[in-house]
């Protein structure tokens, strides 16, 4: 498999895990030691961290779900343009967003996610 094809891989992974699994996102999507950084509003080192943050998301937002709109790959980066969708706030209620993330052997390393975060439950 090619480099973009195993980035492309791990970002439909991404994807499929938040929406079913988050637990198994940050475990086999992310490094132990990633890095990770909701612009603007949270900085998050480590899966441990991370799994806490997406937990009380979780807890706030039991229905959210991501959607992927287009998806670029340069090299180890994906460049990943996106919506949550959180149908507790209304069916056509959406969050657009776009996630850069680096990766190395097989794993995010780097997770900068730019939104308006104030919509977004748990912020």
């Amino acid at each position: 498999m090619s480099d973009n094809n195993a980035v492309l891989a791990l970002v439909s992974r991404w994807a499929e895990y938040y929406n079913d699994d988050v637990k198994r996102m940050v475990d086999e999507c992310y490094a132990p030691d990633c890095q990770v950084e909701a612009m603007g509003v949270a900085k998050i080192d480590g899966q441990r961290a991370l799994q806490k943050v997406e937990d009380a998301v979780l807890a706030k937002a039991p229905k959210r779900r991501l959607e992927i709109r287009q998806v670029h790959v340069a090299g180890a980066v994906a460049t990943v343009e996106c919506d949550l969708l959180n149908p507790d706030s209304g069916a056509d209620w959406r969050l657009p967003f776009v996630a850069v993330l680096t990766v190395r052997g097989g794993r995010v390393v780097s997770d900068h996610t730019y939104a308006d975060w104030s919509r977004w439950p748990g912020w």
